[in-house]
């Protein structure tokens, strides 16, 4: 989890992305379900780790960042489990999958 936890925050003060976004301009977006549009994903990390691990720790850090900045989960069922986070300079997305016992972490740039 803390590595999960050092990954969102390298990501989220990357001095390099072009577009960013404020806290408050997040949520205002997330109120309006209407989010920036974004680059192509990239694959920060793939780990194997159990399905309920992988769960568990990505549970864990969208409810630590839910509240400051839009979190949800946007896939849950049993063999798949996705949320994905939105940060001043992009998305980070957790996948967990069940069949592979796989944790993979995509980072996209906004647009």
């Amino acid at each position: 989890m803390k590595r999960l936890f050092l990954l969102f925050a390298a990501v989220a003060f990357n001095v390099g992305a072009a577009t960013t976004y404020t806290k408050e301009q997040l949520n205002n977006m997330d109120a309006t379900g209407q989010y920036p549009a974004q680059e192509s994903p990239v694959t920060k990390s793939v780990e194997n780790v159990s399905f309920d691990e992988c769960k568990d720790s990505a549970r864990d850090i969208m409810n630590q960042i839910a509240g400051n900045y839009p979190a949800k989960e946007v896939v849950d069922t049993g063999v798949l489990y996705i949320v994905k986070i939105w940060t001043n300079d992009g998305v980070i997305m957790v996948s967990c999958s069940g069949p592979d016992n796989k944790k993979v972490v995509t980072q996209s740039d906004y647009k």
